[in-house]
């Protein structure tokens, strides 16, 4: 596992948790049936805590985006977003969180079982967006629009980017027909195979990492866990075929280690307010 990507102003640090943080969600199907909604959210909470203290960041102040839009709009998660929301998550529509080096501490990231998180970082500028990428997404390219908050949002150059893919289905993952969300079948060419078994087997990574090449970023990583085989990971796949330990929710996402005076994002409010005073 991939722990930190190293920009100018410190270091991101990746978070990836499995069954020993426990579930990272409130959803009723993940705890006994006699937990009330106040149980499941006293336990989500205990969880991002124990996550935060062994990672090295506040379990308060994680965040995720609801992905209502399924467009590629992207938020930027800024410090007076921290501050109206002091126990994180938040209810925000759009697709992809951005993160600078101006908020330490504070986690953008999203609660997947098989599904992969990309990951895209601003070496130069400090600077991070987050996607959920399952395979309806990936099949509308979200990989690739991950990146282009970036571009969007701090004008990042391609050749100072560097992705990571967090851990996620391997080569493992198979379906009994073509998958419905396989719409691009070109796309999908190489990556879904009727196999001998007579099973359709999908490499999921093998067209995420595609995707992020094709975008021209600098460099790709990937997480080699394959969360149904995994036996550290929760898994919808494994879940639903037979493997009550795996049901439930893993996190992956990342956060900004340390504080650097002046950084990016800060300069370039000032110089905003600069030229507002004039």
């Amino acid at each position: 596992m991939i722990k930190n990507v190293r920009v100018n102003s410190g270091k991101f640090r990746i978070v990836e948790t499995g069954i020993a943080y426990g579930n990272m969600n409130t959803a009723k199907r993940f705890y006994p049936e006699d937990y009330t909604v106040e149980d499941r959210q006293r336990a989500f909470l205990s969880h991002r805590l124990k996550a935060g203290k062994d990672f090295g960041f506040d379990g308060h102040k994680m965040f995720m985006a609801d992905q209502t839009d399924k467009t590629g709009t992207w938020f930027e998660l800024d410090q007076d977003c921290v501050e109206a929301n002091p126990n994180g998550w938040s209810d925000i529509s759009e697709d992809i969180l951005v993160i600078t080096d101006d908020v330490p501490s504070v986690v953008i990231g999203h609660p997947v079982a098989d599904c992969p998180v990309v990951m895209a970082f601003d070496v130069e500028k400090g600077v991070a967006a987050i996607g959920h990428c399952s395979a309806d997404l990936v099949d509308i390219k979200m990989p690739m629009l991950v990146v282009d908050a970036l571009l969007e949002s701090y004008g990042s150059r391609d050749e100072d980017i560097v992705a990571y893919v967090s851990m996620c289905a391997g080569i493992s993952w198979t379906y009994d027909s073509y998958p419905k969300w396989a719409k691009d079948e070109k796309m999908w060419e190489k990556a879904i195979t009727l196999g001998e078994d007579g099973l359709y087997h999908i490499n999921l990574k093998r067209v995420v990492r595609k995707q992020l090449l094709d975008r021209n970023v600098a460099g790709v990583l990937m997480s080699p866990d394959d969360t149904i085989t995994d036996p550290r990971y929760y898994s919808n796949s494994a879940a639903f075929n037979g493997d009550s330990t795996k049901n439930g929710r893993n996190f992956a996402g990342t956060f900004f280690t340390g504080k650097k005076k002046g950084s990016y994002q800060r300069v370039l409010r000032e110089k905003k307010l600069e030229g507002l005073s004039r």
